[in-house]
């Protein structure tokens, strides 16, 4: 019970208003709410009459293991607490005549949840100030309260078990990764993207990493063209700059085309808009930031951020690579619990210069931790050349793919004045 907390703190716990509790002691006469709920109910939680109430409910679902109804528990307050006075057994009736269903038990059950936090927060900062002023000398009364109450913030019939039916088991890719790329060869290494999953995309500076992240999102039959909502966070170049070169991919238009002839472009442009959202990176610096963003512009099917190695996460670092480790477990993380598909456009290190197949080892600023949470890792390579001309070949090199299991290297060309992959 909530009594062994108590007895760590000094103050009382938070009380809601009576009429709250009141309303939430009919739930408990559902023995399977009691059994989930009654650990959150702490000993200054109900008073007076409501008090008697609750007692007598924990007494019988103790007992008969079953469910109550309001006439039977009216015969056991009787019974338990014959010396009642008329006022008592008043405001007694008062409280049970009112048992008529009024709140769902999802919705008490997320009341009764939040004076639990609330008050196993305040116990717990109590005791850290105790250590501060030296009168606990260690975390033994902490990890007793985690260890006691370590699975007492949640409640809820899903265990999390998936479904071990032959039929789930093989689903088809389309309805695991809907999502596919727009470029024939990628698409016969790695079939698509999907909810929870992460991509990484890297390569050196001016190869193209920007332009293969508009190109697959927003060319034609890209991921907004076969109706994903796509985010995309920039913070490699400004959002307006981006979203303009997603206009020239997507439409075939050049700048200048695109000056003279607006009627073609805004034509073209209309059918994909409201598949698209970006977000200048100076607006969007952390990951905490960005969980912001997407819970409340979303849903979205598919977030991009350029490059995700310049986004901030909260916590202190002895070094850089950890940093980084910590912020792409993050957006996976993110992937995840917004079920979308996440793709990380990163910067490839030295090593990487004139090769055609980046390998993921070859990612900048990180020893493993940034490989070791995505599902497909793409590398961007590209030619050294006798000049400094530009030969236009790029070589995708799927070094880490969960999704599809096939590696290889895919070859194909970039159109950079509309920011255009093509095969």
């Amino acid at each position: 019970m909530m009594a062994d907390i108590v007895a760590f703190s000094e103050s009382p716990p938070p009380t809601p208003e009576g009429s709250v509790t009141n309303m939430l002691l009919e739930l408990f006469l559902t023995h399977k709410f009691w059994v989930d709920h009654n650990h959150m109910v702490n000993q200054e939680y109900f008073e007076k009459e409501s008090k008697k109430i609750y007692d007598v409910i924990t007494e019988a679902h103790e007992k008969y293991e079953g469910d109550l109804s309001v006439t039977e528990l009216e015969a056991l307050l009787w019974a338990n607490n014959p010396m009642l006075t008329g006022s008592q057994r008043g405001a007694i009736l008062d409280i049970t005549k009112r048992m008529r269903g009024e709140i769902r038990p999802e919705v008490g059950s997320d009341i009764l949840q939040s004076a639990f936090r609330e008050h196993l927060g305040k116990t717990i900062a109590d005791l850290g100030l105790q250590m501060m002023d030296g009168t606990i000398k260690d975390l033994t009364p902490i990890q007793e309260i985690l260890e006691k109450y370590e699975n007492g913030l949640e409640v809820g019939d899903d265990l999390g078990f998936i479904s071990n039916d032959w039929d789930d088991m093989f689903k088809a890719n389309k309805e695991n990764y809907p999502w596919t790329w727009n470029l024939t060869q990628l698409h016969m290494l790695c079939p698509g993207i999907g909810p929870g999953t992460l991509t990484t995309v890297f390569a050196l500076v001016e190869t193209g990493k920007s332009a293969f992240a508009i190109s697959t999102a927003f060319s034609p039959r890209g991921f907004a063209d076969q109706g994903a909502r796509v985010l995309m966070i920039c913070n490699e170049e400004v959002a307006e700059r981006t979203m303009d070169r997603a206009g020239s991919a997507y439409s075939s238009l050049e700048t200048d085309q695109v000056i003279d002839d607006r009627l073609k472009g805004r034509i073209s442009w209309d059918s994909v808009k409201d598949n698209i959202q970006m977000v200048d990176g100076e607006n969007c610096q952390t990951m905490e930031r960005l969980n912001f963003i997407i819970s409340k512009g979303g849903p979205f099917d598919i977030v991009i951020i350029d490059q995700l190695d310049k986004m901030q996460v909260a916590g202190v670092f002895a070094r850089d690579d950890l940093r980084l480790s910590q912020v792409y477990i993050k957006a996976r993380t993110i992937a995840k619990k917004h079920d979308l598909a996440m793709i990380a456009v990163s910067q490839a290190d030295a090593t990487a210069d004139g090769r055609t197949s980046l390998r993921f080892t070859q990612m900048a600023n990180s020893k493993i931790g940034k490989a070791a949470e995505a599902d497909v890792i793409i590398g961007i390579g590209k030619e050294a050349t006798d000049s400094t001309d530009d030969n236009f070949l790029r070589y995708l090199h799927v070094s880490k793919n969960k999704l599809g299991g096939i590696h290889g290297r895919a070859t194909v060309q970039i159109e950079p004045k509309i920011s255009r992959y093509i095969d």
